[in-house]
């Protein structure tokens, strides 16, 4: 139905929606009081009156149905290779726009990334219509649920500022995928269960959409399967808002997106290739090894890219006007 053009050209407008939140939500929440500090109510009535925040959640909000569009017409170890692209297009702004210079280290990762990323591409491009062992991957979603949770609310408890990042990074990293999966899940279960192959999951389809939402209270409804699903993205993509946030404020990028990002990008090609049958030849393996090598070395870059705020924005900056005499 679409040509592999018209497949990379979908991704790349994926890797702004992801790239754009994430920095306007970074720079947002280093702004506000920190989840933790201050009641979580008075932290987040913060939050809604940042408007470069604001931005962030709305490019956030807009990703969504066009994810779900995306994960109808692909497979999930496809897209998670394409979001890898982000840090090509990183590299080209920071040398071209921001004039910065890469160690040697960065370099090499550069490097392995790229040669990664084309190995990676010798992987299917077609969309998933097989899901296998259901009950195990119930299993998984329940458990990450699950971890979200503690981490959730128990984040605040670790004093140590090292384990308390890399604890928020995993939760971040693990609701994150969590609810990409069960995203992808919806369309797949939904085509075998309504007997409609090639069923795509639309969002603005209201009807078919209130079906969904209410098929977990229809045992044995063609919709009920899916409106599990749809309820684990739901759960998980919740979590992974709050736990981003935390992890934002009490987190140093260099170590927290390298950990979130791998987290990610592991479990998706694991649970692509075990649940949704999707291939992996030899050339895709090497290619998954060297991007994880890679990603590590490069997440320098990255996270400068993300955590980057011009100076007017630094909270010191504003501190200082704001004590400023009139």
């Amino acid at each position: 139905m679409f040509s592999l053009l018209d497949i990379i050209l979908f991704n790349l407008i994926f890797i702004g929606f992801v790239y754009g939140a994430i920095i306007f939500q970074k720079i947002g929440a280093v702004r506000a009081p920190k989840f933790g500090e201050e009641k979580n109510l008075t932290v987040l009535k913060k939050l809604i009156k940042n408007k470069i925040w604001l931005l962030g959640i709305a490019i956030n909000l807009a990703a969504i149905p066009y994810s779900a569009f995306l994960f109808s017409i692909t497979g999930i170890i496809f897209i998670q290779i394409a979001q890898r692209a982000g840090i090509i297009l990183i590299f080209i702004v920071a040398v071209k726009y921001l004039k910065e210079k890469f160690t040697r280290t960065e370099i090499i990762g550069l490097i392995l990334v790229y040669s990664g990323f084309l190995l990676m591409l010798t992987v299917p491009i077609e969309s998933t219509s097989i899901y296998m062992n259901e009950a195990e991957s119930l299993i998984y979603f329940a458990s990450a649920a699950g971890f979200s949770v503690v981490v959730l609310f128990t984040y605040n408890k670790i004093k140590h500022a090292k384990f308390k990042e890399i604890f928020l990074a995993l939760g971040a990293g693990f609701s994150g995928v969590t609810g990409t999966l069960a995203l992808k899940v919806i369309p797949i279960v939904l085509a075998r269960d309504l007997n409609q192959p090639g069923y795509i999951f639309d969002l603005f389809n209201l009807p078919d959409l209130f079906k969904i939402i209410g098929g977990i209270f229809m045992p044995g409804s063609g919709y009920a399967d899916g409106s599990i699903y749809f309820y684990f993205w739901i759960g998980n993509f919740a979590f992974n808002f709050f736990i981003l946030q935390m992890m934002y404020q009490h987190g140093r990028a260099g170590v927290t997106v390298p950990i979130s990002y791998n987290v990610n990008f592991l479990v998706s090609i694991v649970f692509g290739f075990l649940m949704f049958k999707e291939t992996m030849n030899v050339f895709s393996w090497i290619g998954t090894c060297v991007m994880v090598v890679g990603i590590f070395l490069t997440s320098k870059i990255e996270s400068n890219y993300v955590g980057k705020q011009p100076a007017s924005m630094e909270p010191s900056s504003i501190d200082s006007e704001q004590a400023a005499p009139a």
